[in-house]
């Protein structure tokens, strides 16, 4: 018999915003202090804080970490996914969204990690960058791809296994 989520690990809710300027995509250098996952690239984002919802904390966690001010109407969900971290005991609930800006807005880096733009070209073959953020690249990136909802086992930042991807048509 399948467990439910909360049975499998600690439910962390998370959201991440692949931001897009011209051909280039905000990218943020996780701290080597960090306790989850440091020094990695991964595309800004965080945790969904009480009180607001997952499109409302893409957008702060955005302007805390990079500085970068975003309206609600720039900014789509493109994936929704659960993340069984099998070495963590953790279950991330994760919002993927893509935002696209359209003047070269003033970015910062804060103690939380470095950030900067990154073309499209160099993220390919930029090191370090996080797994899961690789993997929903293309699809995140691709602004008329629909909704993608997966469900897969991670491990040491690893993907070990998809449990299920579904990608839904978009509707535009």
């Amino acid at each position: 018999m399948s467990k439910k989520l909360h049975e499998v690990g600690q439910l962390i809710i998370a959201c991440e915003t692949y931001v897009v300027f011209q051909d280039q995509v905000l990218m943020h250098k996780r701290s080597m202090t960090k306790s989850k996952f440091p020094g990695f690239w991964i595309v800004p984002g965080g945790h969904v804080e009480e009180g607001e919802d997952v499109l409302l904390a893409a957008i702060r966690e955005i302007e805390e970490e990079t500085g970068v001010i975003l309206q609600s109407q720039d900014v789509s969900l493109k994936v929704l996914a659960f993340h069984h971290h099998l070495d963590r005991g953790e279950v991330w609930v994760e919002y993927l969204f893509r935002a696209e800006v359209f003047t070269d807005q003033k970015i910062h880096s804060t103690d939380e990690g470095e950030t900067k733009w990154v073309s499209m070209n160099e993220l390919m073959s930029l090191e370090n960058v996080f797994p899961p953020s690789k993997y929903y690249l293309k699809h995140v990136l691709d602004k008329n791809s629909g909704i993608m909802y997966n469900a897969s086992e991670w491990k040491n930042s690893t993907l070990v296994k998809v449990l299920s991807e579904n990608i839904e048509k978009n509707r535009s």
